[in-house]
C-alpha cells in the first residue's frame, strides 16, 4: 500500500502545470495531451534499492522515525536536487499556499500583522478590516486560534496558516488585553475573514518641485496577478494628475509571473518582440507587443539593482532594447530561465527550469543580467541621477 502512494506521488511529478512562483520568472501550460504513465516494471527495477533502504530504515534506526509523509518528501526532494539546478525545486503543501496568495495579490484573512516579542505573538490590527471589526485591538496577545494554542516557539509562517482561510469564513482568536491598571483580560472573539488585497505598486506625484513635480513615482516589488491593472490604474491617475514623465523603481523586485511580466512591458510599447524563449525541447517562440501605448512618448527611466530579478529582468530588458526606457542603478540579478509548476494531488507542487529567455536583441541573461545605461555609484543618490535621466518635456499651451 505504502509502496502504490509513493510511486503514484512520484508520478503525480508530470501532472498538470497551473502557476508562476513568487521570484522567478515561469508561466502557466496545461498539457494539451495527457502525460504517459510510469511503466510499472521499469519503476519497480528503478525503485528496488530506495525500497530496500526504506525497510531497512524501518528496521534498524534507533530513535523517532519520520512519518511516510514525512519521507515520501524527503525522497521527492533529495532526487530533485539531483538536477543541480537551484530554480528546480519541490514545495511542500503549506509554503505552496503562501506562493499561491502572493502571485495572486490577495488572501482570504483578518486583516491584522503579527510581530514576535517576549510576551509572545501580538497583533496589530488594520484600520477598517476585519481584525478591527470584530474588536482586536493593537498589543492584544494572540494565544488560541480555534483550537490551537499559540505559542512563542510558533514561526509567523505557522500561525498565518492557522488564520488565513475563504473569505466568508470564521476563525475564533482567544487573545490576552492588559488593561492600562495593569489587569489582563482574556476574550474571545470571532472573525469572518475576508478577502485581503496586497499591492504590488505603490505610485505618487514624486513631490511638489516645480522642476520635478510632473514626474511619476511607481514602484513595484513583485509581478502578481493585479500586477498590470495596478499599472494601468497608476499610469491613469498620474497623468490625470499631470504626470508627463515616469520612474519605474524595480530594485529589490525578485520577478513573479511572466504572463504579467510581458502583459506590462506591453503597456509601454507599440510593437517589437518582447522576449523570446527556447524550451527544452528545442522549440522556439517570441512573444511580441500589441498596438498602443498607456502612456505613449512619455519619457521613462527604470530603477534596478542586484535584486532586480527574472519578470522584472524581462521588462527592463525588453524596453531597454527597444529604446523605450534607460536603466539606471546597477547590474541585474541575472536570472534567464523559465519553470514550469507542477502542482501535485496533496497541494505540494514541482518547479521545473523548462525555458531560457532572451532579450529583443537576443541576450541570454542568465548568470551576467543586464548592465545599467547609467551607473550609480556607491553613496549616490539613485532617484536624483534617474531624475537627470527624464528629458524636460514641453507642455503646450493655448
Amino acid at each position: 500500500m505504502v509502496g502504490r502512494r509513493i510511486l503514484a506521488a512520484l508520478a503525480a511529478l508530470i501532472a498538470l502545470s497551473l502557476a508562476f512562483v513568487a521570484g522567478y520568472a515561469a508561466y502557466p501550460l496545461i498539457h494539451a495531451a495527457p502525460q504517459p504513465a510510469l511503466g510499472s516494471t521499469t519503476a519497480d527495477d528503478a525503485m528496488a534499492e530506495f525500497w530496500q533502504v526504506w525497510h531497512l530504515l524501518d528496521r534498524d534506526f534507533y530513535g523517532e522515525k519520520p512519518d511516510k509523509t514525512q519521507r515520501t518528501y524527503g525522497a521527492i526532494a533529495g532526487m530533485v536536487q539531483r538536477f543541480g539546478d537551484p530554480y528546480t525545486y519541490f514545495v511542500e503543501p503549506q509554503p505552496r499556499a503562501f506562493e499561491r496568495d502572493q502571485l495572486a495579490g490577495k488572501f482570504g484573512g483578518i486583516g491584522a500583522t503579527l510581530e514576535a516579542t517576549e510576551s509572545g505573538w501580538i497583533l496589530h490590527p488594520l484600520a477598517d478590516q476585519p481584525a478591527a471589526q470584530a474588536g482586536i485591538r493593537d498589543g492584544d496577545r494572540l494565544i488560541r486560534v480555534d483550537d490551537t494554542p499559540i505559542t512563542p516557539q510558533m514561526s509567523n509562517d505557522e500561525i498565518v496558516l492557522l488564520v488565513r482561510g475563504e473569505p466568508g469564513t470564521k476563525v475564533t482568536l482567544v487573545i490576552e488585553r492588559t488593561a492600562a491598571q495593569g489587569s489582563v483580560e482574556t476574550l474571545t472573539l470571532v472573525v469572518t475573514r475576508a478577502e485581503i488585497i496586497t499591492p504590488s505598486i505603490e505610485w505618487r506625484l514624486l513631490d511638489e518641485n516645480p522642476q520635478t513635480a510632473d514626474i511619476g513615482y511607481l514602484r513595484q516589488t513583485i509581478f502578481t496577478e493585479r500586477s498590470a491593472n495596478e499599472m494601468r490604474q497608476a499610469l491613469e491617475e498620474l497623468q490625470a494628475a499631470g504626470a508627463t514623465r515616469f520612474i519605474w523603481d524595480l530594485r529589490g523586485n525578485p520577478g513573479g509571473l511572466l504572463n504579467i511580466a510581458v502583459e506590462m512591458a506591453d503597456l509601454w510599447l507599440d510593437q517589437g518582440v518582447i522576449m523570446s524563449e527556447v524550451k527544452a525541447d528545442g522549440t522556439q517562440r517570441e512573444l511580441k507587443a500589441t498596438p498602443g501605448q498607456a502612456a505613449a512618448a512619455a519619457p521613462l527611466v527604470l530603477l534596478i539593482d542586484g535584486g532586480t530579478a527574472s519578470a522584472s529582468e524581462i521588462v527592463a530588458g525588453a524596453l531597454h532594447d527597444h529604446g523605450r526606457a534607460r536603466l539606471v542603478g546597477s547590474a541585474t540579478f541575472g536570472k534567464g530561465s523559465v519553470q514550469l509548476i507542477h502542482e501535485l494531488a496533496d497541494q505540494s507542487s514541482l518547479h521545473v527550469t523548462n525555458a531560457q529567455w532572451f532579450t529583443p536583441s537576443g541576450m541570454q541573461i542568465s548568470g551576467q543580467g543586464l548592465a545599467p545605461d547609467t551607473p550609480v555609484a556607491d553613496g549616490e543618490d539613485p532617484l536624483a541621477v534617474a531624475i537627470a535621466e527624464l528629458p524636460i518635456v514641453q507642455q503646450a499651451r493655448n
